[in-house]
């Protein structure tokens, strides 16, 4: 018995007051240092990238087969049924005459690309012009109209195309016949250094005779060396009386 009704304060109440003032002390000092905070801060982290790891790896889906390699002429109809809507989903696109495969550059030039409308299509004109849908046409474009500068922005992104794409083959102009390569040797590059030129406008040759150079000297120094192997052009490139 107590006196005056009270009671001593049992163990079990005790221990209880014990714990509570300890993590009060304990949260107490967490929060009133800053530098208390950041390694909490820190530690938190770190056992969060441990767990973290310690998670079975996503299982990522396998990647597509890699489609074997074309080696064929196109003419442009035939060229517009690789826009990466078919089954294999392979996408070519024509640039300067030549015909390169951008299956690798899908997100750009396969549906939905910034520049699907090239997909299938010879982009000969848009990248000239910078221009995307409206240089897009079904007939066969000799881009004959284009003035020297257009002519030099084309042929810098097909540049671009030969370091990063493969070349496939030809573009092919109206009733002109494609090349067998089956004989080719397997040592032929196809890598782009094989393409085809495009001479400058006739526009150009006209203007440079009205500055008293030579047209033709001056078609052969646009066209003659091919990016690559760095060969002469044909005898027909060549200037009047050499």
């Amino acid at each position: 018995m107590q006196e005056g009704g009270e009671q001593a304060p049992g163990r079990d109440g005790g221990a209880a007051d014990g714990t509570g003032s300890l993590l009060y002390d304990i949260v107490y000092e967490i929060i009133s240092s800053p530098v208390n905070l950041a390694l909490v801060g820190i530690i938190s982290l770190l056992l969060y990238k441990i767990s973290k790891s310690r998670q079975p790896p996503a299982t990522l889906p396998p990647p597509p087969p890699e489609l074997p390699r074309l080696r064929r002429d196109f003419t442009l109809a035939e060229l517009k049924h690789y826009d990466g809507t078919q089954p294999d989903g392979r996408v070519l696109t024509a640039v300067n005459g030549n015909v390169y495969d951008v299956t690798k550059g899908k997100a750009f030039y396969g549906p939905g690309g910034t520049y699907a409308a090239f997909g299938g299509r010879d982009a000969s004109r848009g990248l000239a012009t910078f221009q995307i849908t409206s240089s897009v046409s079904d007939e066969y474009d000799d881009l004959s109209d284009l003035n020297s500068h257009e002519m030099e922005s084309m042929r810098e992104w097909e540049m671009q195309f030969k370091e990063k794409y493969y070349l496939v083959g030809r573009l092919l102009k109206p009733g002109e016949k494609p090349t067998n390569y089956s004989d080719e040797d397997e040592d032929t590059p196809t890598d782009g250094s094989d393409v085809r030129k495009r001479t400058v406008p006739a526009a150009t040759a006209s203007k440079s005779a009205d500055t008293g150079s030579d047209p033709a000297r001056t078609e052969v120094t646009a066209t003659t060396v091919s990016e690559g192997d760095g060969s002469a052009g044909t005898e027909a490139d060549k200037p009047k009386g050499e």
